[in-house]
């Protein structure tokens, strides 16, 4: 099978699944939590963090980490149509864009 809708998804690169290998199955706990599990489990987080931020040339404190597609795109419109607010140059042209992804019609409805 050839498949070619990887905007949709993407196979999981074998490192990756790899690195991940322990905390889907013992190392589970919860990053913000204060037991040793999850203290554990936010190191982890924390590192990749490190790593993502070197492959991009930013700080740690830049990557930001989500769930999947919609809420990074949420996140990014919205820091968007925060600094223009700020700067009084705010313009509701996120709506028209013809290439507008089906996870931010929320904008339209909201004001955003």
């Amino acid at each position: 099978m050839i498949y070619l809708d990887h905007n949709a998804t993407t196979p999981v690169a074998p490192e990756a699944a790899e690195a991940m290998t322990p905390y889907l199955y013992n190392k589970f706990g919860n990053p913000s939590s204060g037991y040793s599990l999850g203290q554990e489990a936010k190191e982890a987080v924390e590192a990749a963090r490190f790593q993502v931020a070197d492959l991009l040339g930013c700080d740690a404190e830049e990557v930001c980490f989500t769930s999947g597609g919609t809420e990074a795109n949420n996140m990014a419109i919205k820091g968007v149509a925060h600094t223009f607010k700020k700067r009084n140059a705010y313009h509701h042209h996120f709506d028209r864009t013809p290439c507008r992804h089906q996870s931010c019609p929320v904008f339209v409805e909201s004001g955003v």
